[in-house]
């Protein structure tokens, strides 16, 4: 049993390494998100940090 799910070039995915949702690694799908008030105000503070600081340029 393979995964089945379309990749870029819109072939079938080959992958054999399939989870119980019935699809690979790869295409499992999405992340729902946080669903407790907990992991959203988490989200929330993480969102401030605007990403990964980088050297100045010369």
């Amino acid at each position: 049993m393979t995964c089945g799910a379309r990749t870029r070039a819109g072939t079938p995915c080959k992958q054999k390494a399939i989870y119980a949702n019935g699809r690979c690694k790869f295409h499992g799908g999405l992340s729902t998100g946080p669903k407790t008030e907990a992991g959203k105000e988490q989200a929330r503070i993480n969102g401030r940090h605007g990403g990964r600081r980088r050297k100045p340029k010369p």
